[in-house]
């Protein structure tokens, strides 16, 4: 009986790997040819043990293209509204994502979140806690510190943009627009003093949203630069037709 019940277990076990597998492809297959998805600084998500990825919220697709955007399996923590909703919730559970209370201090998903980091999984946060305008960052909310602060795991900025573009609030199909995801080196929660251990998980996640600010900043002004070397190359052909006539004048 108890094999039997093993057996079982580890056949559920495969096909939901399956499934998350074949889902994550045909994503991210989409997200490549429909948004032109590019992915910076794959090499600071760790290939094994506990991990946090910390992101910037501004679209409901946010926790789809982040999961993508990495090789390994991640955890995310949505709001349990977005469940309700019937091809999107089935995504989300597809990417184990764990649904909790906004309006309440949700002991359940804290507790969920942290055994999954035990375990050795990598979960993602909103430090936000709710969709931004796309513009500028909000305060960080001090979960993330919190759950940084008890189970030791590196915390991973992470800045991604075009999401709101591609999905913005209020449409009910996505938009072409090119997305990029942007991941930074890994921030560990210093050692803790009881006496001090609420300053310093304030402290941690406000640190966690300037990373990120900064990654934003960065990403920001390579767009610019990319758009900058198109203006001057095509000015420079411009003008180069210009000379063509010229001389045959």
């Amino acid at each position: 009986m108890r094999v039997a019940f093993l057996q079982g277990l580890a056949l559920k076990k495969a096909m939901t790997r399956s499934l998350f597998t074949i889902s994550r492809l045909l994503c991210l297959a989409i997200a490549k040819l429909a948004f032109r998805l590019h992915v910076e600084g794959q090499e600071f998500i760790p290939r094994t043990g506990p991990a946090i990825l910390a992101a910037n919220h501004v679209s409901y697709i946010d926790p789809i293209i982040i999961g993508i955007a990495i090789q390994r399996p991640v955890r995310f923590m949505a709001k349990k509204e977005l469940f309700r909703m019937p091809l999107f919730g089935w995504l989300l559970r597809q990417f184990g994502t764990i649904p909790i209370n906004r309006y309440r201090t949700d002991v359940q998903a804290f507790k969920r979140a942290t055994s999954l980091l035990e375990a050795g999984e990598i979960i993602a946060i909103f430090p936000e806690g709710t969709r931004g305008d796309g513009v500028d960052l909000r305060p960080a909310k001090p979960g993330i510190g919190l759950i940084a602060a008890r189970t030791g795991a590196p915390v991973i900025p992470t800045f991604h943009r075009g999401t709101g573009k591609v999905f913005p609030r209020g449409a009910w199909l996505p938009r072409p627009y090119r997305i990029t995801v942007k991941f930074g080196a890994p921030c560990l929660f210093a050692q803790k003093q009881a006496e001090r251990e609420q300053d310093q998980v304030v402290m941690f996640s406000q640190t966690i949203m300037e990373k990120i600010a900064a990654l934003k900043i960065r990403s920001e002004s390579g767009s610019r630069s990319r758009e900058d070397n198109r203006g001057y190359a095509t000015g420079d052909a411009t003008l180069m037709k210009k000379r063509e006539l010229n001389e045959r004048t």
